[in-house]
């Protein structure tokens, strides 16, 4: 058998043959034919290898592709897992120091709510105290001995008086007298005063804001905050240093406007720093709560920074303060921006005249001590006074006496019926009824009472008598 005549023949199969029968040419002719088939035997799996070896090497490429992508899904994967990590753990941090700002917001809420009561009950014992003395002292018949005494009492009640007006700022029930000003004017207008308060060893810096920096607040009450604040820095710099107040336009961080709340016009920013001596966390962290002072006994009273935190919170504001051992103190006060306008300086006459007078006054007040203090009062300068001791008394007496009352007097908070509700219900009967509030509270809006503002006041406790006198004279004569 020829090579030629059975090639091509697979080199494994030729070289098995040659074993066998020495050459090609020594196969039997009767082997030709199952030569020929297991030479397509291998020839076919020659052919079923090559494929198999083409699609494993397409598998193994498209397996490394897909183990690319794979390894890229993976790391996305990661990342993501470490950014939604830095999410929770942003989000865990601002819930807890959400929960903290809540918490500390209610403890005030609740030490305030317990200052403001107090004070009230103080007013009132002030009101007596103070108001007894006044009255015995204008007799004229005191010893001259027993009239130093009475002067004390009087000086003791005005002391005492401004101790209650610091419990009431904390927990925001003082009166307000609230006005458009620019806290530049009201920033440099404390500096006079200022000047007396610190000791020479002590710069003191104002930064005003490049324009007008309006706000709605009560001028005297913000001068009461800066002087506050001032005092606190002062006592922070036993060796001097200096103390920088600056007013800008600026916007409160997540952390000092935890809420949603915003003001549309923006904030004035008012900042107080000193390089004293600083504070630690736990001692920042306290700074604002009634009575809480680090001075030696007999040297604070633990109120000043309360009544700060007050008056701020009482006109719409934010405060927050940031302290290191070392490195000084920066108090900021965030006040909602007011839009420009012109502030007319003009002020209205009062007519101080308190000679005496013939209207009929009726005086309601449940606390017996202060009903008939402030009737002695009113008295001793000619009006009649018909005292009533709750609500229903003085609606039985007006009912009867409609037209004889020209003026009701009237506590805000009283069983039966609060103040307004009964002056409401008065005036309803006799629109030419004036009335005037008595109370340690936020004073009342004649318009959400729907009466005039000019035949309705506000007198705050403890009552003295010539601004009793001046009040009830002012509506008496109004027109």
């Amino acid at each position: 058998m020829p090579e030629t005549a059975v090639e091509p023949l697979h080199p494994i199969l030729s070289r098995q043959l040659k074993k066998c029968f020495g050459s090609l040419d020594s196969i039997p002719e009767i082997c030709r034919p199952l030569v020929e088939k297991v030479n397509e035997a291998y020839q076919q799996g020659d052919a079923d290898r090559l494929m198999l070896e083409r699609s494993l090497d397409l598998s193994s490429e498209e397996l490394t592709d897909a183990n690319a992508q794979l390894r890229q899904a993976i790391m996305d994967l990661q990342a993501a897992h470490r950014d939604m990590e830095a999410r929770i753990i942003e989000r865990t941090q601002a819930l807890e120091v959400a929960h903290e700002q809540l918490r500390h917001a209610a403890k005030m809420e609740a030490v305030g709510q317990l200052a403001g009561g107090v004070a009230h009950d103080f007013n009132n014992l002030l009101t007596v105290i103070g108001g007894c003395a006044e009255l015995v002292l204008e007799t004229g018949r005191v010893h001259e001995s027993d009239r130093a005494d009475l002067h004390e009492i009087c000086k003791a009640t005005e002391r005492a008086t401004a101790l209650t007006q610091q419990l009431l700022a904390f927990s925001r029930r003082q009166v307000l007298e609230i006005k458009t000003v620019d806290l530049n004017d009201v920033v440099r207008e404390s500096q006079k005063m200022l000047a007396r308060v610190i000791r020479e060893d002590i710069t003191l810096v104002v930064d005003s804001a490049p324009g007008p920096a309006w706000v709605h607040v009560d001028p005297n009450q913000v001068d009461q905050v800066i002087l506050n604040l001032v005092l606190n820095a002062r006592d922070a710099m036993p060796d001097g240093g200096r103390i920088r107040l600056s007013v800008s336009r600026d916007q409160p961080g997540r952390s000092e406007l935890p809420s949603a709340h915003g003001s549309r016009d923006g904030y004035v920013c008012l900042r107080v720093s000193d390089n004293g001596i600083g504070m630690s966390p736990e001692i920042r962290d306290r700074i604002f709560e009634p009575f809480f002072t680090t001075k030696e006994s007999g040297k604070g009273t633990g109120l000043g920074l309360a009544s700060v935190y007050g008056i701020v919170r009482q006109s719409n504001g934010l405060i927050s303060v940031g302290s290191t051992l070392g490195a000084g103190t920066t108090f900021t006060l965030f006040f909602p921006a007011a839009p420009p306008q012109r502030v007319s300086t003009a002020t209205e006459g009062i007519d101080k005249d308190v000679g005496a007078h013939r209207e009929t006054v009726l005086l309601v007040e449940d606390e017996t001590g202060v009903r008939r203090v402030v009737g002695s009062m009113l008295q001793r300068y000619g009006y009649e006074v018909i005292e009533a001791a709750t609500p229903g008394d003085a609606c039985a007496v007006f009912d009867q006496r409609p037209d004889d009352i020209d003026l009701l007097v009237t506590d805000v908070v009283m069983p039966e019926m609060n103040g307004p509700a009964l002056a409401q219900r008065l005036v309803g009967l006799q629109p030419r009824l004036r009335v005037l509030f008595i109370s340690g509270y936020a004073a009342i809006d004649p318009n959400v009472l729907g009466l005039s503002r000019r035949h309705v006041g506000f007198l705050s406790k403890p009552i003295e008598a010539s601004r009793l006198a001046a009040k009830v004279r002012e509506l008496c004569t109004a027109s």
